[in-house]
């Protein structure tokens, strides 16, 4: 529609005004059987939150309270997240 199209030129118009980020990162492939190898890969992004930097962009922060429920991406992580509070966060939020 023709919205769509204002919209989708409205945001390309904002993003090249935005700064981009190449880094460069090593991933791994495993092939099986024990066997990987590391390549290099270039990761393209832009960190939208640049946008505060405009000078025609309004910017503003709300504070939050820190428990939210922090995302446990790893059992590794498991420790810090029952001493920040979050496990006792998240359990009140649910019947285990």
């Amino acid at each position: 529609t023709a919205d769509d199209a204002r919209l989708a030129r409205a945001v390309r118009s904002v993003a090249q005004r935005i700064p981009t980020y190449v880094t460069i990162k090593e991933v791994k492939y495993r092939w099986g059987h024990g066997q990987e190898d590391i390549y290099p890969v270039a990761q393209i992004e832009k960190l939208w939150s640049d946008m505060s930097a405009l000078p025609d962009v309004p910017c503003g922060y709300l504070v939050v309270p820190r428990q939210r429920g922090q995302q446990m991406k790893d059992p590794a992580q498991l420790d810090a997240w029952v001493i920040d509070g979050t496990k006792d966060y998240v359990a009140s939020l649910a019947a285990f």
